[in-house]
């Protein structure tokens, strides 16, 4: 009986225990997909070559201690003459992968545990849905193709038929000595039928797809409620003329048609006319002008002391975001020293680097003003940041900036919209490559509190520092 209860426990155990390793297990995974999807989806996808190769079975290939050191700094095993770092590296055309030194060894192991994961995840089996006529998907398919040749044929045949009905009908009028069929009356006619479809369709296609707009859900910045403001002005004067030179343009088509009895009356010129469509014209494009100047410079050329600063970094596919420590202070940068030390190239000895923050998500503070820097490392993107109202082009050595304060967090929009999964997001808006595309970047808008925490959370660039700063700063 104490063998069986002795038996009984140690069962027990190794039962809690096998269950508390498939938990962490499963955690590690969850978060490396996490990591994985904000560091390196840019990138790298697990079954498909994108910029590098793909990832699948790299573990089967690498040792773990020796993709943890290829994932912290290629370039630093490179340059040790590690063979087998030299042999990828020139495998992929010595394109710099990014240095990920921010990234803890539990979390690049995370990473690996996921890769693993999807890489011997089984293939999704096929399985054959049933239609409602009782027909299979597969058989589905193959009714649809020859239905489809047959929808083809039959416009074929219509647009010969129609073809030769009209041929017919002016030999008949050749015989006859005058035609059967009007062309004038025809065309006019067809012109107000192209405008009441052309119109009608537009105005269709502005009633069901103008709510999947940003502008339907409203700005999330404070300069933003002016910037639609413009828009919608703009717009609705360009409308309006839109609307109103087609309708015109298609009625004098129409009414005006020849009947072969009137002469066109040819009207040279008339400089009172001309005035007054090049005067109005000229005075709503320099209001419109004016005031966009005057937006532009307050929003790109306001100062406000209490701005916190930020920079973000672009390359070939993804974003960095760095943000200044409690002096508000970035530290320097120098381009030379891109992937040598860090991703960012920020210079390590400047003391204003030391309590740094260095990310893949850009985390804003609600109400709070935002001054961003931007620096590319390789060719020209742009940062579009839609729902702000946000958009600047990011040039290797030509930094540029945006300020701006964000007035809606994510879960307030969230709610508004009713849409618990949204969030903001950061967009390329220049084809920058094959993968661009593939390049965005989280935008999380925190209330006061939650950024704090947040931000407390974040581990400084040169943490061993940080310290001695304060006390040369003190």
């Amino acid at each position: 009986m104490k063998i069986l209860n002795m038996l009984t426990k140690i069962t027990f155990v190794i039962a809690v225990l096998c269950s508390f390793g498939l938990n962490l297990s499963a955690q590690s995974v969850d978060e490396g997909k996490t990591l994985f999807n904000a560091n390196c989806t840019a990138c790298h996808a697990i079954k498909d070559k994108v910029v590098g190769p793909a990832l699948k079975d790299v573990h089967k290939r690498r040792e773990e201690a020796w993709l943890i050191k290829w994932i912290k700094n290629s370039q630093a095993l490179v340059k040790s003459g590690d063979p087998i770092a030299v042999q990828v590296y020139k495998e992929n055309n010595e394109v710099l992968m990014t240095a990920f030194e921010t990234l803890s060894e539990t979390q690049i192991k995370s990473i690996l545990a996921y890769v693993k994961a999807e890489s011997e995840a089984p293939a999704a089996a096929a399985v054959a849905t049933v239609a409602p006529t009782g027909t299979t998907n597969a058989e589905s398919t193959d009714l649809e193709t020859p239905v489809n040749w047959l929808l083809v044929v039959i416009t074929i045949l219509l647009v010969l038929i129609i073809s030769q009905v009209f041929k017919i009908l002016a030999r008949i009028g050749d015989i006859q000595g005058k035609p059967v069929v009007n062309w004038n009356t025809l065309n006019a006619a067809l012109m107000m039928g192209f405008l009441v479809i052309g119109l009608g369709a537009a105005f269709w296609e502005f009633y069901v797809h103008g709510k999947l707009t940003v502008f339907s859900q409203g700005p999330a910045s404070e300069h933003g409620v002016e910037y639609d403001s413009m828009f919608m002005i703009t717009f609705g004067l360009t409308g309006i003329v839109f609307v109103i030179t087609q309708i015109l343009l298609f009625w004098y088509g129409f009414k005006y048609k020849s009947d072969g009895k009137r002469k066109a009356l040819y009207y040279p010129d008339n400089h009172k006319i001309e005035m007054w469509w090049t005067i109005v014209p000229a005075i709503v494009l320099t209001i419109l002008v004016i005031r966009g100047l005057i937006t532009w410079n307050h929003m790109m050329y306001h100062k406000d002391e209490k701005a916190r600063k930020m920079e973000i970094f672009a390359y070939q596919f993804g974003w960095n975001v760095r943000y200044a420590g409690a002096d508000n202070k970035l530290g320097a940068h120098n381009f030379r020293e891109v992937g040598k030390m860090n991703a960012l190239g920020i210079d390590t000895n400047d003391v204003n680097s030391y309590d740094d923050v260095v990310t893949s998500e850009l985390h804003l503070e609600v109400n709070q003003p935002i001054d961003i820097a931007f620096r590319a490392k390789d060719v020209i993107h742009s940062a579009l940041m839609p729902h702000f109202r946000v958009q600047m082009n990011v040039v290797p050595g030509l930094p540029t900036k945006f300020s701006f304060k964000p007035t809606v967090t994510t879960a307030e929009m969230r709610s508004k919209l009713g849409k618990p999964e949204f969030d903001y997001v950061l967009l390329c808006n220049k084809i920058c490559g094959s993968a661009h595309y593939r390049m965005k970047m989280l935008i999380v808008v925190d209330t006061k509190e939650d950024y704090e925490k947040w931000m407390k959370s974040q581990a400084a660039l040169v943490p061993s520092k940080v310290a001695n700063k304060t006390v040369a700063l003190n």
